[in-house]
């Protein structure tokens, strides 16, 4: 069975949602971690700030999934393509 042009666009576009959400991973962890060495160090401002940063990235990636996982409903095809 050959692959509809929705479905081949669905699985590039799945692809690509699945590293973004790896790069938005990638910096939630790194604000968090920024954060924590903020207030190890007695740094409150930078730590609000780092904090407010995951907390804002955190929410980009919770979109992020939510995208994805709208479309593996739509086009489950992607399902087996896609590592997340």
């Amino acid at each position: 069975m050959t692959e509809s042009s929705d479905e081949a666009q669905a699985r590039v576009f799945a692809d690509m949602l699945v590293a973004e959400i790896a790069s938005a991973s990638t910096r939630v962890e790194e604000s968090e971690r920024c954060a924590r060495k903020a207030s190890r160090v007695g740094d409150s401002r930078s730590q609000v700030w780092h904090s407010e940063e995951a907390h804002t990235q955190r929410r980009a990636l919770y979109e992020l999934h939510r995208q994805l996982d709208v479309l593996r409903n739509r086009f489950p095809v992607t399902n087996a393509h896609t590592s997340q």
